[in-house]
């Protein structure tokens, strides 16, 4: 992006609603933000002042960022992440008092609870939908969990 570009852009959001604006690709990484000043009940907005936090992001360093998450998953070859299907607070026993469902190094078969997920106010029971052993478990009883958030790390037994 020429500087041209970059200024009718910062232009754009001045003149725009926006509140803040970004713009990520291979060769950049541009975050717009307008600053505002509170008075009283009602917002004043000072004049616009887009701020840029990043730009011109190497492509050297995003292939070595690339480059490490790969590393990683071949860390952890063989082992299957079994992940949360919803946004939920994640609970590894039925209760506060009773044992946790699965420990690390339990076999369990398919079906087998390993955790419970609470979403609005319900208890959903995840079951395993394989054979498997629990190698490494992720988060920590009690702790919020997003979707598709790794919780466990299995290894199949079938």
């Amino acid at each position: 992006m020429d500087l041209k570009s970059l200024k009718d852009l910062m232009r754009f959001v001045e003149k725009s609603q926006f509140v803040e604006f970004e713009y990520k690709d291979d060769e950049m990484h541009i975050v717009l933000k307008k600053k505002e000043a509170f008075v009283a009940d009602s917002i004043v907005t000072q004049a616009p002042q887009p701020v840029v936090l990043e730009a011109n992001v190497p492509q050297q360093q995003v292939k070595e960022t690339k480059e490490e998450e790969k590393k990683e998953e071949k860390v952890e070859e063989g082992l299957v992440e079994i992940r949360s299907p919803m946004v939920a607070t994640f609970y590894r026993a039925p209760s506060p008092t009773s044992p946790p469902y699965v420990e690390v190094g339990d076999e369990v078969k398919k079906g087998d609870v390993l955790c419970i997920l609470e979403a609005m106010k319900i208890m959903n029971e995840l079951e395993a939908e394989f054979p498997c052993r629990i190698e490494k478990i992720l988060v920590e009883n009690g702790q919020k969990v997003e979707y598709d958030q790794p919780l466990f790390l299995v290894k199949r037994l079938d």
